[in-house]
C-alpha cells in the first residue's frame, strides 16, 4: 500500500468532523424539524464533502453526497418537510459515507461497498 497523500488525510479529518456535526444536527432536527439553521448546517457539511470528493476523484462518494445534497436542498427551499423517513435515509447515507471514508483511510481508494440502495432511497425521496 502506498502512502496516502497529505490532501487526502486532510480531507478525511474534515469529512469525519463534518459527519459528526451532521449526525448531531439530524438528532436536533428531530426535535425542531423546521429549524432552517440546522438544515443549512447539514447541507453545507454534505456540500463540502461532495466538493472535496469531486476534487479528489472519489466519484462514488461524490455521487452519494450529491443525492443527499439534492434532498437537503429541497428541505432548505421548503419543497420537502423533514420527517422520520428522511432522517432514516440521511442517517443511512452518513453510514455509507463513513464506510467509504474508512476504505479511503485504509487503502487510499473508495473500496467496493455498495451504495446503490442508499442512492435509490435518496432518489425516491427526491422524486416523491
Amino acid at each position: 500500500m502506498s502512502e496516502i497523500p497529505e490532501e487526502v488525510k486532510i480531507f478525511l479529518v474534515e469529512a469525519y468532523e463534518n459527519l459528526d456535526q451532521v449526525e448531531q444536527d439530524l438528532v436536533d432536527l428531530e426535535k425542531a424539524p423546521s429549524d432552517s439553521e440546522l438544515i443549512n448546517s447539514v447541507f453545507r457539511a454534505i456540500h463540502t464533502i461532495k466538493g472535496n470528493s469531486g476534487f479528489l476523484a472519489f466519484n462514488k462518494l461524490e455521487e452519494l453526497c450529491h443525492k443527499g445534497e439534492t434532498l437537503l436542498d429541497q428541505l432548505r427551499n421548503g419543497t420537502k418537510q423533514f420527517s422520520p423517513q428522511i432522517t432514516n435515509v440521511l442517517l443511512a447515507m452518513i453510514d455509507a459515507i463513513r464506510t467509504i471514508l474508512e476504505s479511503v483511510e485504509g487503502t487510499g481508494q473508495e473500496g467496493d461497498s455498495d451504495t446503490s440502495e442508499v442512492v435509490t432511497n435518496l432518489s425516491a425521496l427526491i422524486d416523491s
